[in-house]
């Protein structure tokens, strides 16, 4: 399972880097209009601190256009890897980039068969959106699992990239339906880390281990 962080933001790139669980970057257009930079310098830094692939979304609408920025997208970086819309030029596009062996993927994916035209297209990635699914009185997760059904039952290599996640309910609900890989804000992924549990099981070591220092410092028993 991959783990994509969901931001253009450098400082928590790095910072959540250093976990080591990071598997590459994702950007949308809206998410690169935020980090007030111009996409090709956004993809670049990105690239530059991140140990992995970077997403980028085109931009046109029209597939000759989507063809064009994907190969463009290639000169930025040695790991770019572009993301098409679920719409009819995009898949079009897809077909195109295909032949040409540039990697790329579909995104902003409703419905189960939006998946399927995608992997009988070898995308290299399907990135459904979870948390916006929800909002429009869908099951998000339910629609993920029976795409992951689908791609099992016909082995299909499509990597199955769930997006839109909300909170780490969602997450984990993903994790459990075997999705291949999942991609979140910082915020989503540091809310992985603290349980009360552990604060307070931490805090009672710490009690009674008292003021002994580390025990790196400690003198051997001379006993």
């Amino acid at each position: 399972m991959r783990l994509y962080l969901d931001t253009a933001d450098l400082g928590r790139i790095r910072d959540l880097s250093r976990l080591g669980v990071l598997d590459g970057v994702t950007t949308n257009p809206a998410i690169v209009a935020d980090a007030e930079k111009s996409y090709r310098n956004a993809v670049e830094d990105v690239a530059e601190v991140v140990d992995g692939p970077v997403f980028a979304q085109v931009i046109a609408a029209d597939a000759d256009e989507m063809v064009r920025e994907a190969r463009g997208y290639q000169e930025w970086a040695a790991d770019v890897v572009a993301k098409i819309p679920a719409t009819r030029e995009g898949f079009e596009a897809l077909s195109r980039l295909r032949t040409e062996g540039i990697p790329a993927g579909t995104t902003v994916v409703f419905s189960v068969e939006q998946a399927v035209l995608a992997a009988k297209n070898d995308a290299t990635f399907v990135a459904p959106y979870v948390g916006r699914l929800d909002d429009a009185g869908e099951d998000g997760v339910g629609t993920v699992r029976r795409m992951q059904e689908i791609y099992d039952t016909y082995g299909f290599e499509t990597e199955l990239l769930a997006a839109s996640i909300r909170n780490t309910t969602q997450a984990v609900a993903l994790y459990e339906a075997g999705v291949d890989a999942v991609t979140m804000s910082p915020e989503v992924l540091e809310a992985h880390i603290p349980h009360p549990e552990t604060d307070e099981g931490v805090a009672g070591f710490e009690a009674a281990w008292g003021d002994r220092g580390s025990p790196l410092d400690e003198r051997g028993d001379s006993s």
